[in-house]
């Protein structure tokens, strides 16, 4: 992982609390500066389920200002930093990809690159969900707009809900979530489950964009919780011939 940040002291340290404390072991690191600030290269080893939470926290971390990662070959660091796109101020909350067929991880990097345009624009921003699609690899599309919902739901939380008291997940659903999706979408709140109307990204016959809803309920719910881990599973979508999109959210 490599992390760029405007300055040194007490980085390594307070990043690897986070490394560990997502389970994962700090194997090797390396601190290098340059003119565009201190660069972190660090070599984690840990369970891939956790993978996705730990990429979150630290690429929202208060101290990073970009954030890469990569697969390495024997364990060996990089020889010198890369360029990274800078990340907005989106915050993220750990959450559990949903059982699926089997599909490739998120494009981090084309997620990335389109969380500035997905915090401009809020809360227009389903042009930008339909390019992100075309923008990656057909079996990293659900994944990556899982992980696209994740950030934008936590940077909503942060930006507009984070002052409030811990609630219990009905309460959180009621007072946040359903409030925060109501400003993308027309939704209703019934029975347990969440129904999305209309969705403007799952049209009838295309390809379902309910992962991005899943992804950003989990992240908008994540921070307001005890314990903070939030599921949402799509139920069903208007994209196979459903009259609504209809989300069911849990522990």
């Amino acid at each position: 992982m490599q992390i760029l940040s405007d300055r040194r002291e007490g980085l390594l340290v307070e990043l690897g609390r986070v490394v560990v404390a997502n389970g994962f072991t700090l194997l090797r690191q390396r601190l290098s500066q340059d003119s565009r600030g201190t660069w972190l290269v660090m070599i984690v080893r840990g369970a891939a389920e956790r993978q996705l939470a730990l990429e979150e926290e630290l690429a929202t971390h208060s101290r990073v200002l970009s954030f890469e990662v990569a697969l390495a070959e024997g364990g060996t660091l990089p020889a010198q930093p890369a360029p990274v796109a800078t990340r907005p101020s989106m915050a993220a909350a750990p959450s559990a990809p949903s059982a699926a067929a089997p599909e490739a991880g998120p494009d981090v990097r084309q997620v990335e690159s389109t969380l500035p345009q997905l915090a401009r624009d809020y809360p227009k921003i389903f042009p930008w969900l339909l390019t992100l699609e075309r923008a990656v690899a057909a079996d990293a599309r659900e994944a990556s707009l899982q992980l696209a919902g994740r950030r934008t739901g936590a940077w909503v939380y942060k930006r507009d809900y984070a002052m409030g008291a811990k609630l219990g997940l009905p309460d959180a659903i009621k007072r946040i979530a359903v409030p925060a999706m109501r400003e993308l979408t027309t939704v209703d709140w019934r029975d347990g489950q969440l129904h999305i109307q209309n969705s403007p990204i799952c049209s009838p016959g295309s390809h379902s964009g309910c992962r991005f809803f899943s992804g950003y309920l989990e992240g908008v719910l994540g921070g307001s919780v005890a314990p903070q881990t939030v599921f949402v599973r799509s139920l069903y979508c208007r994209s196979t011939g459903a009259g609504s999109c209809i989300l069911e959210i849990s522990h």
